[in-house]
């Protein structure tokens, strides 16, 4: 069987504990969420269509945040996922204070064999332009290739027509390895997306 879906709860053999990281870079500081980030965590989401998100979250309104963030917090220590607030820290950035959650991102397992990570992250738009989406991912990259020697690929899955997106990964390392048609959702509807990997072997 060339790969198989995990299954069950277990980690990569070898693996390490599930402990959410707390990352710091130079401008950011990638952490577990909290109860009393649902404002920050709300406002980024609702930022962006309700559609776009709201499958995701099984809604953007107060409530169904609060539901998504209790859930995340209550399965740290737990594969098969984890996802992490990224927060500006040291000296702020224009319009940006430290210590201001602006977005999130995430990891989970998705194959056993061979070992496999998918990444995921949102960024709230007034934090846009200012490279934040590529430092956070470079960081969480780095950070499971070390913890986890066994894992063979990062994988990452935008839309088609992003091509903001698309060039943010292959500055991070990764390749486009094929079109997923109907493959990602875009307002509430399918849509075609691009496959990256980033391969351990080659970073």
């Amino acid at each position: 069987m060339e790969g198989q879906r995990r299954r069950d709860g277990s980690g990569f053999h070898g693996m390490s504990p599930w402990v959410p990281p707390t990352l710091e870079t130079e401008r950011l500081s990638i952490r577990p969420l909290h109860v009393t980030d649902l404002a920050a965590v709300q406002n980024y989401v609702t930022s962006y269509s309700a559609e776009r998100y709201g499958i995701w979250l099984g809604g953007t309104d107060p409530d169904s945040v609060a539901r998504y963030i209790a859930d995340t917090a209550s399965r740290y220590g737990r594969p098969p996922r984890c996802d992490l607030g990224i927060t500006i820290r040291g000296r702020d950035i224009p319009n940006l204070p430290a210590g201001q959650l602006i977005g999130g991102i995430a990891f989970r397992q998705v194959w056993i064999n061979p070992p496999a990570m998918e990444l995921g992250w949102v960024i709230h738009p007034s934090a846009s332009g200012n490279g934040l989406a590529g430092e956070a991912i470079s960081a969480l990259k780095e950070h499971l290739l070390e913890t986890w020697p066994t894992l063979v690929r990062l994988e990452a899955r935008v839309l088609a027509s992003h091509e903001g997106a698309k060039k943010l990964l292959e500055r991070q390392g990764f390749e486009a390895e094929g079109i997923l048609r109907s493959g990602v959702g875009e307002d509430g509807h399918p849509a075609d997306g691009v496959l990256y990997s980033c391969l351990r072997r080659n970073h």
